[in-house]
């Protein structure tokens, strides 16, 4: 090195001159935009270098990222997987319960209404004979239950208690071939039996053809088959087709009966009353002021003795005026009543004195009917006399 330096040491200290004076010219011109020249070629000789050394950073630190530090990725992805389906599960059951809980709420209202005395069972399997409609409840003998008790729900009458056992009891659907229960409709309040068909809906017998059932027509225990309490809900008409003896009417059942899950047994059945087909009239709250006078009232007041004896008043209208015991009629009603009394003054009859076979008295007494009455004479114009 020191060979090379002493050999070359004029030519250094020529180049080390020169750079110096560059420099030096750098930090004091300044380029167009005030900026020194120093600080313009630093920058330009220093920006490809940081580019290369940003670029090889973000590289090495993606790859440090994504192969160093995610080593354990996998498996804390697998936990977080077995947390989310955890929770799924967790949820999916916190909703169940949560419908439960309605539902059961829904029952313990209706069981409120009901004057019958209830029980509250839980549907646990169906019957595996596909043609049989038949459940199992969750209760038995040991709860009360006996054959022949009645099943609903609040949408519906369901069936009745088939077999007991110790724990569990069996439930004949009313939708069975085998099942019937006494029914009545709403409106027409005529009785029928109501049979199952082995499928979704139940059929109608014995309704005359000649009496009205319209499709969408409330059905109701009859309480006639001693199952099944008076006035329950069966379902809805759903059709209606007249046949050679009786109506082929078909029902759907108001219980669902493919989804049922809580359902309602009855251990003292009471008969209650049917809904009323049409709304019970209500007295009115509130009332008009009387009506004024109108044309129609002329009628009362020209046939009227009174009203004939009176002089004619100014108005078109006549004025409604006491009469002779200072009563003033203020409605049809009353103006007719005082017409009678006034025609039966007038004839000498007395009302609720009569006796058997005397004369009535004329109520059309003064009255002309429109075509029969005859136009007002028209004043004769004076005599022309000639000259």
């Amino acid at each position: 090195m020191e060979t090379f330096l002493g050999r070359y040491r004029n030519i250094t200290t020529l180049a080390v001159a020169i750079f110096a004076q560059l420099l030096l010219l750098g930090y004091q011109i300044h380029g167009d935009r005030d900026v020194r020249l120093i600080r313009v070629w630093g920058v330009t000789a220093i920006t490809p270098v940081a580019r290369v050394l940003h670029s090889s950073h973000g590289f090495v630190s993606g790859l440090f990222h994504r192969y160093v530090w995610l080593y354990d990725a996998r498996r804390e992805s697998d936990r977080l997987q077995a947390e989310v389906e955890r929770l799924k599960l967790e949820n999916q059951s916190l909703r169940n319960s949560l419908e439960t809980s309605d539902r059961l709420k829904i029952l313990a209202s209706y069981q409120q209404q009901l004057p019958s005395r209830t029980l509250v069972a839980a549907v646990i399997g169906a019957g595996a004979n596909p043609n049989s409609r038949v459940v199992f409840l969750d209760k038995g003998s040991h709860a009360g239950i006996q054959p022949g008790m009645a099943v609903l729900t609040p949408d519906g009458i369901v069936g009745k208690v088939q077999s007991v056992f110790p724990t569990s009891a069996l439930v004949l659907l009313i939708s069975d071939s085998y099942s019937a229960a006494g029914v009545l409709l709403e409106k027409t309040r005529v009785h029928g039996v109501m049979k199952g068909t082995g499928l979704s809906e139940a059929r109608i017998d014995y309704i005359p053809n000649e009496e009205k059932v319209a499709v969408g027509e409330r059905v109701y225990t009859s309480g006639e088959d001693r199952i099944y309490p008076k006035g329950l809900l069966v379902g809805t008409v759903s059709s209606v087709q007249p046949g050679r003896d009786f109506q082929n009417i078909t029902v759907q059942p108001g219980a669902r009966l493919n989804r049922l899950e809580e359902i309602l047994v009855v251990t003292t059945g009471v008969h209650q009353d049917l809904p009323d087909s049409l709304p019970r009239p209500q007295a009115p709250q509130t009332l008009l002021p009387p009506p004024p006078p109108e044309v129609r009232d002329t009628f009362l007041d020209a046939v009227s003795p009174t009203a004939q004896a009176a002089p004619p008043a100014a108005s078109s209208t006549p004025a409604t005026t006491a009469g002779p015991d200072g009563y003033a009629p203020q409605t049809d009603a009353d103006r007719l009543k005082k017409r009678y009394r006034d025609l039966g003054a007038a004839q000498g009859h007395v009302f609720g004195e009569g006796a058997p076979g005397s004369k009535p008295p004329d109520f059309n007494l003064g009255w002309t009917p429109p075509n029969q009455q005859r136009p007002a004479e028209q004043p004769k114009p004076p005599p022309v006399r000639q000259p």
